[in-house]
C-alpha cells in the first residue's frame, strides 16, 4: 500500500510540475518558415490565371464567340467543405 501511495504521489507531482510550465511560442522567425511550408508555390497555383466566370450566360457567349467548350462547376455546399 505504502509503495502505491508513493508511485501515486510521484506521478502526481510529475504531472503538476509539466502543467505549471508556461507553453513555449515560437518566434516570429520560426512563424515565417512554418508558414513558407505552407505556402502554395507558383506552379501550384496556375489555375488562377484562367479567367473563370461566374456568369452562365457570359460564358455561354464567349465560349460560342472563341469556339471553346465550357467547364460547369455547379455545387449547393461550400466547394472544400466537406473535403
Amino acid at each position: 500500500m505504502n509503495r502505491v501511495f508513493v508511485m501515486a504521489s510521484l506521478l502526481l507531482s510529475c504531472a503538476v510540475s509539466t502543467w505549471a510550465q508556461a507553453p513555449v511560442r515560437p518566434t516570429l522567425e520560426e512563424l515565417e518558415q512554418r508558414a513558407a511550408i505552407l505556402r502554395p508555390k507558383p506552379e501550384e497555383q496556375k489555375w488562377l490565371q484562367i479567367p473563370w466566370l461566374v456568369d452562365v450566360t457570359e460564358g455561354m457567349r464567349l465560349a460560342k464567340e472563341e469556339k471553346r467548350p465550357i467547364f460547369l462547376w455547379a455545387t449547393t455546399d461550400e466547394p472544400l467543405d466537406r473535403c
